[in-house]
């Protein structure tokens, strides 16, 4: 696709950094007429909606359909109708919160998805190979995923916001958005990036035990909200197979990876190291809260939770679709670019040590700094900086 339909999602990216960027501010500075809760719904579903989704979109279309005007076309109408969903939701959201508006254009970006998955399913060039298993199942998971979200009429009218139900389906749809739609899209689009025509030797193990991770992973926040002992053994399982599932992948990827990344310079390969230092973290993460006590004492601690949604939205997915764009030369090496990466790694270091720092002050009930939620604050302003700076990048090179 045209590097305009890569641009957009980097403007979503923007406005959700601002909107977080507001979140935060709300805890230093008084903001009248304004509701944190309804920010946070709008900063939550473009970023994740309106960024992610779209960059995903892009990049599924550029690696895995036929370039003909025919199919460029229906990708392109579904691309913007998608974009005015986002839009609405943007403009919905902090007004009203979940109201009649906001889930119209919710529910539409939904049905946008559906219309995605299908044609998707059925017209792409990598049936029978690799990547093809991947992208249906990464659909498939994407579909899945949605089904929490159709559950929570029926969870408020029938038991409330406040019931154990109405969440389940909330972790539900985050959980197989995050580690079922996202994660196996962006490992389908490696596969298609690094690898190209070659196979992972070793791909049945890999994949069957990847898949099976997703599920049993999905074990830890169901613990949260139903009391079964079963449940964090299930979540162990799961951890353990997804780390085993990963080991599949190191070599191949990294030799892979450095051979594509080689001549690009030393910020292309700070991305890729954001990534994989990241992803080691995540699974060091899900590892300490094998254990049922650590993980309902670190359940309460929100800053520590924030800190992993991040993790994986910043640090290995966002950080992983920037270098694809560069990849796919939608984003020069050039010193706008070059700023970008510094101030986006400064920023996500700064914000995740603090939100650190403060889970681990209300962990053990000391305080050590006072004044946490001013610097990341401050931080937190290096985000939306880094987004505009790419953007930056993005129309020198147009002028050129």
């Amino acid at each position: 696709m045209k590097s305009i339909y890569y641009i957009i999602p980097l403007v979503n990216f923007f406005v959700a950094a601002l909107f977080g960027l507001l979140l935060r501010s709300m805890f230093v500075f008084p903001v009248e007429g304004v509701t944190f809760l309804y920010i946070l719904h709008t900063h939550s579903h473009i970023a994740l909606l309106g960024w992610l989704y779209l960059l995903a979109y892009v990049l599924f279309v550029q690696k895995f359909t036929l370039d003909t005007p025919k199919e460029q076309k229906f990708y392109t109408k579904l691309f913007w109708v998608t974009q005015l969903a986002v839009l609405g939701m943007a403009v919905t959201f902090p007004i009203m919160g979940y109201a009649a508006a906001s889930i119209t254009f919710s529910t539409l970006h939904i049905i946008c998805s559906y219309i995605f998955v299908v044609h998707l399913w059925k017209h792409n060039t990598v049936l029978g190979t690799q990547q093809g298993t991947l992208l249906r199942t990464a659909l498939f998971f994407m579909v899945l995923s949605t089904l929490g979200v159709w559950c929570l009429g029926p969870a408020v009218g029938m038991l409330g916001k406040t019931s154990a139900f109405y969440q389940i389906c909330i972790q539900f749809f985050l959980h197989f958005q995050f580690d079922g739609w996202f994660m196996t899209a962006f490992i389908a689009l490696l596969f298609a990036t690094v690898f190209k025509g070659c196979s992972l030797s070793k791909f049945k193990p890999f994949y069957y035990t990847w898949i099976l991770s997703v599920v049993l992973t999905y074990a830890l926040p169901l613990s949260w909200y139903v009391e079964l002992p079963v449940l964090h053994y299930l979540s162990a399982i799961g951890v353990f197979l997804q780390l085993y599932a990963v080991g599949y992948l190191v070599k191949p990827i990294f030799s892979a990876i450095k051979k594509e990344t080689n001549g690009r310079g030393i910020f292309v390969w700070l991305l890729v190291i954001l990534v994989g230092i990241c992803f080691i973290m995540r699974i060091t993460m899900q590892l300490a809260v094998v254990s049922e006590v650590l993980a309902t004492q670190l359940q309460a601690l929100r800053s520590w939770i924030v800190g992993f949604i991040h993790l994986n939205m910043l640090g290995i997915l966002s950080g992983f679709g920037l270098w694809l764009m560069i990849q796919e030369h939608k984003l020069s090496v050039n010193n706008w670019t070059k700023v970008a990466i510094i101030l986006l790694l400064s920023g996500f270091i700064l914000t995740e040590a603090i939100l650190f720092i403060q889970g681990l002050q209300g962990f053990i009930g000391e305080i050590w700094i006072e004044n946490t939620p001013l610097l990341l604050f401050y931080a937190s302003v290096l985000l939306p900086v880094s987004i505009a700076c790419f953007l930056g990048s993005y129309l020198k090179i147009r002028k050129l």
